[in-house]
């Protein structure tokens, strides 16, 4: 009886330990679904990624399911990813499945995320197709090319620096540049003291300054009412003007066909202008003219220089009788 007891405690003790070991590793497995009503669907992806069996699905950050299985398909350019779903999460079409971890370095899980929950839901045993996950070693490659690039451009950074330590920030130049700024100090203080002289103008001349404002604005104000009168004078005269205008214009008018006579010859100045003979004529009486004025002058010198009375009353030569 002992022994059996024995044996009784001992077996009891055992399956005790076993179902605390079954427990404690379905704990640790996570099976959800065990003992749960769930339905399978199959997802399809270009890569697993590093997926393993009995990852978790997860649904907007709930975990809904575990991955069955992965296998290669027939094409070898993509893998089925079967997943095991509680019944109670419907999923529709149109969500993203697509493959994702946890953390940086983390265990990978399927990752769907509802978008607009339109269209019908995904049936039993339905083939569904899934993004493209990231490719942590074309990531890390792009960061290593980007490290590559940053460190070029920190070299030529550096090499720029000391080009411009020693070019730019020499002494000589250093020295300019305390130059340009004490000059540029000197130039300020020269504004200030212009400023404050022309305050002081202004305040000193302020009564001065403000009648000449108040002129101004008189000023203004009579070329105002000076244009006002001119504008009214314009409007009563219109007519007047208008009638100036249109004289002037028949003038202009009468003055070109007078132009236009006289280029045709019409006419005694357009005669004079074409006729060559009465061109002749006209310049020998001018000649003519000339030479009478030139005789005129000689008799009027003649005059002035002996006198009228020596020539009306000088005595005349006697005539010689040739004749015998």
């Amino acid at each position: 009886m002992n022994d059996s007891r024995i044996a009784l405690k001992v077996g009891l003790f055992v399956a005790v330990g076993l179902a605390l070991l079954a427990g404690l590793m379905l704990n640790f497995s996570k099976g959800i679904t065990l003992g749960k009503t769930t339905y399978k669907f199959h997802i399809t992806l270009p890569t697993v990624a590093g997926l393993k069996p009995n990852a978790d699905v997860m649904m907007s950050g709930v975990q809904i399911g575990k991955v069955v299985n992965t296998k290669l398909n027939e094409d070898g350019k993509s893998v089925n990813i079967t997943v095991s779903v509680l019944a109670e999460y419907k999923i529709h079409k149109d969500a993203a499945i697509r493959i994702d971890a946890m953390g940086f370095l983390g265990d990978q899980y399927i990752e769907i995320s509802p978008t607009k929950n339109e269209g019908p839901l995904i049936q039993p045993d339905e083939m569904v197709q899934g993004e493209s996950p990231m490719n942590l070693q074309e990531a890390v490659k792009s960061v290593s090319g980007l490290l590559d690039d940053a460190k070029t451009t920190i070299r030529n950074l550096n090499l720029a620096l000391t080009n411009i330590n020693k070019t730019v920030l020499t002494e000589k130049s250093l020295n300019g540049f305390t130059l340009a700024i004490s000059n540029f100090e000197a130039v300020a203080e020269t504004a200030n003291t212009v400023i404050r002289q022309v305050e002081v103008i202004i305040g000193t001349n302020g009564t001065a300054i403000s009648d000449a404002i108040t002129n101004l604005h008189v000023f203004s104000a009579k070329l105002n009412v000076v244009a006002d009168d001119v504008h009214g004078l314009i409007s009563t005269n219109q007519a007047d003007i208008t009638a100036a205008v249109k004289n002037l214009r028949d003038v202009s008018t009468k003055f070109q066909q007078l132009a236009d006579d006289l280029q045709a010859g019409k006419g005694l100045a357009g005669g004079l202008l074409k006729d060559e003979s009465m061109k002749t004529n006209l310049s020998m009486v001018l000649t003519n003219a000339s030479e009478m004025t030139a005789n005129i002058s000689m008799l009027a010198s003649n005059i002035n220089h002996k006198g009228l009375w020596h020539i009306l009353w000088s005595q005349k030569e006697p005539a010689t009788n040739n004749h015998k």
